[in-house]
């Protein structure tokens, strides 16, 4: 179903289990690779309709029927800014969530960042792709004094304004997904800024409505001169998910997934995209082509 041929590098950073901080070049951007850590989340739940049998095979699930996935950030250098996208799980969390989701590392973000010289009050932005918890609970840190507050002290955060909203009204069915303190204390240090659209974050790179997982759920689209690239965040977040039909049962608008899956491979195969995952734990990059029904890919991606 889908051809791939797997590279020393991916051997390496499965063997290790943690993404390394590497990066590549997109047009006049270096784009690091930054991990957020790793976690576990039900296999059923992650390929939604589609029998054990099939994704177990690309997707081994451990005793409690979980599967191993990274949180692969992204920091995007150029025209004099840093801009994060997404911030991983975070250490606000107590040992019995660490524990149900089998939290490994959630320190990595700031770590990494470090590795790079990049301290907290570098980043000038932290684009949210949206309010799940493994995706900006990094974005606030509890202090020694119990209080919480953004991690990224001088950055604007940028949330657009349907997710903000759905996050406030969570329902039975997505308020486990939604944690108020990752998000709230953005907006009362005053460093929240909320899109009705999509936006441009920097020259050629866009903050983008891929929906389906949530209403207002972004992506980050990469329209420079060497060619495209996406950031495909939960519309496909594994390389397992490539396959029109594997969707994740956390979608909330599953059918609307289905035909913004389909639009955006059209594109990518045709175009010969380079799709960048935020949780294969093993692929941090690949080059599609083929078809939206059939999806070839090389794995490109760099390690150190």
């Amino acid at each position: 179903m889908v051809a791939t041929e797997q590279s020393d590098r991916t051997r390496l950073m499965r063997h290790s289990g943690i993404v390394p901080s590497t990066g590549i070049t997109l047009g006049p951007y270096k784009v690091h690779f930054i991990s957020g850590g790793r976690f576990r989340l039900d296999g059923g739940a992650m390929f939604g309709v589609v029998p054990k049998v099939l994704w177990n095979r690309v997707a081994p699930a451990d005793e409690k029927n979980r599967i191993q996935m990274g949180m692969n950030c992204l920091l995007i250098e150029g025209q004099g800014q840093r801009v994060l996208v997404d911030a991983g799980i975070g250490t606000k969390d107590d040992s019995k969530f660490r524990d149900i989701f089998a939290v490994e590392r959630p320190e990595g973000l700031l770590e990494d960042l470090a590795a790079l010289g990049v301290t907290p009050g570098d980043v000038t932005t932290v684009a949210c792709t949206h309010l799940h918890f493994d995706h900006c609970g990094g974005g606030t840190t509890r202090g020694e004094d119990g209080v919480v507050k953004p991690t990224f002290p001088k950055a604007h955060y940028l949330i657009r304004r349907t997710e903000w909203e759905d996050a406030h009204h969570a329902n039975v069915r997505n308020r486990a997904s939604y944690i108020p303190e990752n998000y709230d204390p953005v907006e009362t240090a005053g460093q929240l800024v909320l899109h009705d659209d999509d936006v441009e974050i920097l020259p050629g790179v866009t903050l983008r409505n891929l929906p389906g997982h949530t209403r207002g759920h972004q992506g980050v689209f990469f329209d420079v001169p060497e060619g495209r690239a996406l950031y495909a965040v939960d519309l496909i977040p594994t390389v397992a998910h490539l396959p029109l039909p594997y969707i994740m049962g956390y979608d909330l608008y599953p059918m609307t997934t289905l035909e913004t899956k389909r639009s955006i491979l059209a594109d990518a195969t045709r175009e010969k995209w380079m799709i960048l995952f935020e949780h294969d734990p093993e692929h941090l990059a690949i080059r599609v082509s083929g078809s939206a029904e059939k999806v070839l890919y090389e794995d490109i991606s760099s390690g150190s």
